[in-house]
Order: structure tokens, then sequence, then C-alpha cells
């Protein structure tokens, strides 16, 4: 393993080492190509004693900071056994990653390609030095002192099922998901208190997902203190487990939300509806739903996620024969489908909603459940279809709350991130986050402004271009859909 990742500039690089003599002493000396092809996963101890100036190509020919995404499974490096291990992986030609265990079950990755000119950074035992021109950078990549620059890129990581992580791409805010969005608890008032029921947390979107929080509110007019809630821990991966206990509630059914919240995710609160059917086996059967209104959302064509209605037998003995009907409000029909999931209680019946070629509005429905000798009970269901792009939820970027503010990476359109900027109380501007100069992809400086890494070219909020070495276009523009007060924006 070479103990410096340096070689001369050149246009024809060799695999073979220099034969000329090294600045710090006889460490041998790579070129890119050989360094690239040495290893795919490196000691922190190689970069930490690392002494050459680590240039590895002139500027037109540095590796690219963001690498195409590659599989690396953390299981095979020992470092990273523990919270706070590193290790440094190579994936084909691309630059060096860095990635750090900072969680039971979260890793960060952060690109070793210095911003300022491409130079490969050196690790050290409290964060990263260039070699070039002296920038140095803090554990988690923020830009510490030495050269001024950008911070080192934060790469996408995602957790696959195997235990295998996926790591590579801009690097794109947390989506916080639950494996189900709805709870149903059965007691009667002679039984014991019903079996607790946990709830799977993930961060199914990029970058690390800590600030966990549960709200709980209860059903207007309801009796309230029959729940109660515990995270495992305050970042993702996460249960959060639910217990009732019926007390002296009469027969009924009792209804609770639960709010779960995390920081910085690109999605608005996720909500769990909770419901507690106290039953009476000494009485008639009586259907019972776990909910009476379901809302649907997508945008033109788009299939939103399936949502559960609990079927239930409120009183004593069988409830059979069930059955759903649909009735469709005026504007558009066959939108939505039903599946029971037995014709007797307790049944699941699993809701499914399509946009399809539904032009942009707002379309109701109303689910009919009917039983064998019982009085039927009804869902209304909403869809609202919003028109195709890019949705953005506006409260999800803390720097749009302010006329100036920009948010960098809030999705994609046409293959590239894109970046939003508030004009006005009213107004908004979408961005290409590609420097139109060389396509590198730009970032953003304090949350008013843009910068690309590669040459230097700066814009303001607006995207209009300022100065650089280079002559470069302004920013290209994307369509903005946005009504006055609404949550969210919607870009194409």
């Amino acid at each position: 393993m070479p103990t410096d990742l340096t070689s001369e500039p050149s246009s024809e690089p060799s695999s073979e080492p220099s034969s000329e003599p090294s600045a710090c002493g006889g460490c041998s000396r790579v070129d890119r190509r050989g360094f690239l092809a040495s290893a795919s996963v490196l000691s922190l101890g190689v970069l930490i004693s690392g002494c050459g100036d680590g240039i590895i190509s002139a500027p037109e020919q540095v590796l690219g900071a963001i690498p195409a995404p590659f599989r690396f499974d953390p299981a095979t490096v020992p470092e990273l056994a523990s919270v706070g291990g590193r290790t440094v992986v190579v994936s084909g030609t691309e630059a060096p990653v860095l990635v750090e265990r900072v969680g039971n079950a979260q890793f960060r990755a952060l690109s070793l390609v210095c911003p300022h000119r491409g130079t490969i950074v050196d690790a050290t035992a409290t964060g990263f030095r260039c070699p070039n021109h002296g920038a140095v950078f803090a554990n988690d990549g923020t830009w510490l002192g030495g050269q001024p620059t950008d911070p080192l890129a934060a790469l996408d990581v995602r957790q696959n099922g195997d235990g295998s992580l996926t790591i590579g791409g801009v690097l794109t805010p947390p989506v916080l998901g639950l494996d189900r969005s709805a709870v149903v608890f059965l007691a009667t008032l002679t039984g014991n208190a019903p079996a607790a029921q946990t709830i799977a947390l993930a961060n199914v979107g990029g970058g690390i997902l800590s600030g966990l929080a549960v709200t709980l509110t209860y059903g207007p007019n309801q009796r309230t203190g029959w729940l109660s809630l515990a995270l495992s821990q305050a970042s993702a991966p996460s249960t959060l487990t639910l217990s009732a206990q019926r007390g002296t509630l009469p027969i009924g059914n009792y209804t609770a939300t639960v709010s779960i919240t995390g920081a910085g995710v690109s999605n608005s609160a996720q909500t769990l509806a909770v419901s507690l059917l106290v039953q009476d086996p000494t009485t008639p059967p009586a259907l019972q739903l776990s909910a009476s209104a379901l809302s649907f959302s997508a945008p033109i064509g788009g299939t939103p996620a399936t949502q559960v209605v609990q079927c239930n037998n409120g009183g004593g003995g069988s409830l059979l024969g069930l059955a759903t009907t649909v009735a469709y409000g005026p504007g558009g029909t066959g939108w939505l489908t039903t599946t029971l999931s037995q014709t007797s209680a307790p049944a699941a019946l699993t809701v499914r909603a399509s946009a399809g070629p539904l032009a942009a509005g707002t379309y109701t429905a109303t689910i009919t459940v009917n039983a064998t000798g019982v009085a039927a009970r009804t869902v209304t269901v909403s869809l609202s279809v919003a028109a195709a792009g890019l949705q953005v939820t506006i409260a999800a970027w803390p720097a749009l709350a302010n006329v100036g503010g920009v948010a960098g990476s809030v999705g994609n359109v046409n293959g590239g991130p894109v970046a939003i900027t508030r004009l006005s109380a009213t107004t908004f501007a979408a961005f290409s986050m590609r420097c139109p100069h060389a396509g590198t992809t730009i970032n953003v400086v304090n949350g008013t402004s843009f910068r690309c890494p590669n040459h230097g070219a700066l814009y303001n909020g607006a995207g209009v271009w300022q100065n650089s070495p280079q002559r470069a276009e302004n920013l290209v523009m994307l369509t903005v859909m946005y009504a006055p007060g609404a949550n969210t924006l919607t870009v194409t």
C-alpha cells in the first residue's frame, strides 16, 4: 500500500511509480490511475501518514467530487464495528470516500476531494487537511480555516435490507418512513389490557435522521389518558411502542393521533391513527371502523401510498358478510380500489388511490362497508391531484421561511438537483444546480447564494452570475407553480 497519494501533473498518467526523489525523503509516489487501482478499502493510517503535496492530476483532470452510487458492506471492515470508526473506500475509478459510523445503525460519507482545486485531502486525528493549499476541515467536512473553500462534499448514504450501504450521489435530506399508518387496540369490559404494539421508524431518504419526537393528540370530545408512547431512541432506525389501557372507559371507539417528526426531514410530520375499541361481548354484533375519513394526494399520473381501515366487531357474537361499495363524487371515477382481507371481522380494508389520467384538482368518493344484519358504516375519501413535477413542502426547508433564503438539493428535475429561492412573501424561483460552465453541481453559500466548487463561479440568490475566472451563463431557471398561502410548490 503506498504511503503517499501524490503524483506529478501529467496529461499522460503512468501506472509506474516515479523515479524522481520525493520531497518527503523517499515516500513512494503513484499517479491517479495507480492510486485508484491499488485498493478498494484503505487504512486511515495511510492517509494520516501521507506527506506529499496531494496533487494527483492537473486541475482540468481532477476526479469528480461526487462519485456514482456504489455498494459497500460495512460488516467487512473491522474499523466500522464501533461508533466513531472510519475507513476510506475507493470504487472503481472514482475519488476516495471516507465512511464513518456515527450511530448504531447510522453512517455518513464524505468525498475526500478538496473543493478548492481537486486535491485529495489527508485524514487527521481531528478532521482533514488539504496538503496542496492548506484548507482544514472538521470531521463532518465543515471548512475550518486555511485556504477558503466550501465544505467537503457530503454523499448520499442509504441502507439496504441486507445491511450493506449504497453510497454516492449528492446528499439528499432524510425522509421519515413508518411501517404502517394505523394501529387498533381491542379491549373488553372484563378482559385484560391489550398487548402493546410497535411501529418501525426508518430513514427512507438520505443523510442522517435524528431528533425524532412524538406528540399525542386525542380525538375531540373524547376521554384521554388511555395511550402511552415510548421511543427506543431519537435517531432512525427507531421503534415506537404504543400501550393502551382501558381503565374505566365504557363501551365505544376511542381515537388518537400520534405525530412523529424528525430533524431536517424533507417530508412533513408523519401521523399514526390509533383507536381503542372497547367491546361488550354480551351485546349483539356491531360494525366499527378505525377511520371515517381518508385523504390522499399525488401528482398527475402518480399513485400515493395505500391506507388501511380496520373493520372490527364492537359487540359480541360473530360479524360476517363484510363487503364494500364505492360511490364517486363529481369530476372523476375509477380512481379508487378497495380490498378486504376477509369477509368476517376483524378484517383490514386496504384502500388504494391512483391519480392516473385525472387532471389537477380534488376528487371525492364514499366507501360503504356492509355486514350481515348490522348497520353499514361509511368512509369518505378525498384525492388531491397536483400538477406534474417536483412537489416541495416549504416548511421542510427553514431557509425558505425568509425572503432571500435559498434551499439547495430539494429534489431532482430532469435528472439534476434543484435549488429554490424565496423572492418575496408569495414568489419563489427554482434553478438547476448544474453550473452552466462545465456541469459541476454548485453549492449553496450561507443560505443566500451559490458557488461552483470547480472553477469558483459565483451566483446570487436569483441565479445571476456574479464573477469567476471563466465567464459563465446564469443558472438555468425552472418553472415554479405556487398558490399564495399554500404549504407546497411544484417545480417542472
